[in-house]
């Protein structure tokens, strides 16, 4: 049964004070809860994260769910999503003052689309009359990333904010429908104050899997983005291997 852990550090690399932070406590999420993604806006911090309401999950049980805390001690939990979606996270700041999502859809039933969703308060960020509206609209919220259709692409790490743009570092697997597969770690640079605008994108991954640890496993040939930061100009990823 996966649960959401919380660890602290003071560099980044060496970790201490592992304990949980929450687990699946509604019918929504009673299978479990993975794939975490924070970023803090104001004083809160949004964590979202893939919620299976079913084992095995078909894909209408892999769905997105959020926990928002302000101390990582008092935790309140929404469900967000009612359709086949998962890795979601959230611009650290307002754009022309809407906050921003950004989140895949259609993972399960392929090919999955990363798609931006644009709230005027955080309550709309659960409501389920909101996201009704937006998948009737959902092409409008499209970035248009995939190459092939038998590609897979999947949202990485919260977007970064750099001084040209928005970096979103992202999944980009090639023949994940017709494999062998490659995994890969793709960017892409969004317009700062229209981040449906793709200023640039790089043409090939920027990471594939060659280490030992990446290449051999029960679950092999794998990199996966899940969280990164920038200090110095330097981009610091930690991916899933």
């Amino acid at each position: 049964l996966s649960t959401i852990g919380y660890a602290e550090s003071k560099n980044g690399v060496d970790f201490y004070h592992r304990r949980p932070l929450f687990a699946p406590e509604y019918p929504w999420e009673q299978f479990g809860c993975e794939d975490p993604r924070i970023t803090k806006l104001g004083n809160k911090y949004f964590i979202f994260y893939t919620a299976l309401s079913n084992w095995p999950p078909a894909p209408a049980d892999i769905k997105i769910g959020v926990a928002v805390t302000t101390d990582f001690l008092r935790i309140e939990k929404h469900q967000v999503t009612d359709f086949n979606s998962k890795a979601m996270a959230l611009f650290p700041q307002k754009i022309k003052g809407k906050m921003v999502g950004i989140l895949t859809v259609n993972t399960d039933l392929p090919p999955a689309k990363i798609a931006l969703a644009f709230f005027d308060n955080s309550s709309q960020i659960w409501e389920k009359e909101f996201w009704h509206r937006w998948l009737l609209k959902l092409s409008d919220y499209v970035l248009p990333l995939q190459r092939s259709e038998k590609d897979q692409v999947e949202v990485g790490a919260p977007p970064l904010k750099t001084k040209n743009g928005w970096l979103l570092l992202y999944s980009y697997i090639r023949n994940y429908l017709s494999p062998p597969s490659q995994f890969g770690v793709e960017a892409v640079l969004l317009d700062l104050t229209n981040p449906l605008k793709i200023i640039g994108r790089t043409p090939e991954p920027i990471l594939v899997p060659n280490e030992e640890y990446e290449v051999y496993g029960r679950v092999g040939n794998v990199v996966f983005p899940s969280g990164a930061f920038i200090k110095n100009e330097k981009v610091y990823l930690y991916y899933g291997a």
